[in-house]
């Protein structure tokens, strides 16, 4: 069981400043140096999936922001990043760098292990190849998954902003994917990103979201989700049509984030619930061919975070 990579997305949700030029009331210290971590637990229906993804992150302060809510949370950080599931480990190390509250920019180097259970890893000859939730059970039937490892790299751009209680966020990624593939196949499904991955190539996800701020607790809106994968030539038989149904896929729906309280500097901070409903707009597999539209992906998560050097004494 794995889980895609929007519940991770959505901690971002309950970490956004007001942004406007000047603060209404007072900000708390931007601290110079921060070791600063999330966490995020959660599962996933359609397809079905659990992880536990840890953010770890040594910050910098660029500059002294002074009482500019733009310029505040300025930083750039080193860290690392390891997420287990029953059927996949990903330890990642990052580089993020935010020059301003609305802007940042990341660059991930993960390695990938696939334990070879749960049905999982599963790889074809083709990007036309079957590989609904119904085939995979099949092909764990028969034997198909096994265990592999490889790497990804993956740069992530995100801009943010806020007026009154609406914010507004895009965040997009580019990766590139290598994992050991057997028997010189050319492509594997990787429920992570519920996509048909190439062996070796890039593929690309956008979430847009559309955030009402109700509360200082309630965060609700919607989103739209949108993935796509560059198939090399090699991904299909000779003679075969590159015309594949295996990607983009689309998905749009509510999502909501509530947070109990919120200490800045404190070791535990910012417990937060969320709850994402996405049906599929567009999906090989997920919009009657095997699984009904009006069952959408469901994902429910609790996270936290905190920074484990306490600065709330800074000048």
């Amino acid at each position: 069981m794995h889980l895609a990579r929007l519940a991770p997305a959505l901690v971002l949700l309950v970490t956004l400043a007001p942004l406007a030029s000047r603060a209404t009331e007072p900000l708390p210290p931007t601290p110079k140096e921060q070791l600063f971590y999330q966490n995020l637990v959660a599962l996933r229906l359609n397809p079905l999936g659990l992880q536990n993804q840890f953010d770890l992150d040594w910050r910098h302060r660029l500059y002294d922001p002074g009482d500019s809510v733009v310029m505040s949370q300025n930083y750039w950080s080193i860290g690392v990043s390891p997420l287990l599931t029953p059927a996949l480990m990903r330890l990642g190390v990052a580089a993020k760098f935010q020059p301003l509250a609305i802007l940042k920019l990341e660059v991930k180097w993960e390695y990938l292990n696939y334990f070879g259970n749960f049905d999982l890893l599963q790889s074809y000859k083709t990007a036309n190849a079957e590989f609904s939730d119904t085939d995979i059970a099949a092909g764990g039937d028969a034997g198909n998954n096994y265990p592999t490892d490889g790497w990804q790299l993956t740069l992530d751009g995100e801009v943010r902003a806020k007026v009154g209680p609406v914010i507004v966020r895009n965040r997009f990624k580019a990766g590139y994917v290598e994992v050991a593939l057997r028997n010189n196949d050319k492509v594997f499904y990787d429920p992570f990103f519920d996509l048909l991955l190439p062996g070796k190539g890039w593929f690309f996800t956008n979430d847009l979201d559309l955030l009402f701020q109700l509360s200082k607790h309630l965060i609700v809106g919607v989103r739209y989700a949108f993935m796509d994968v560059q198939y090399p030539d090699d991904a299909f038989l000779p003679g075969e049509s590159t015309d594949t149904s295996s990607a983009p896929t689309q998905r749009l729906g509510p999502l909501v984030a509530y947070t109990f309280n919120d200490e800045p500097g404190a070791s535990f901070n910012k417990p937060t619930i969320l709850l994402l409903v996405n049906w599929h707009l567009q999906h090989r597999w997920r919009t009657g061919q095997d699984v009904s539209q009006a069952f959408p992906s469901i994902v429910l998560g609790f996270a936290f975070s905190g920074d484990l050097i306490d600065w709330r004494g800074e000048k």
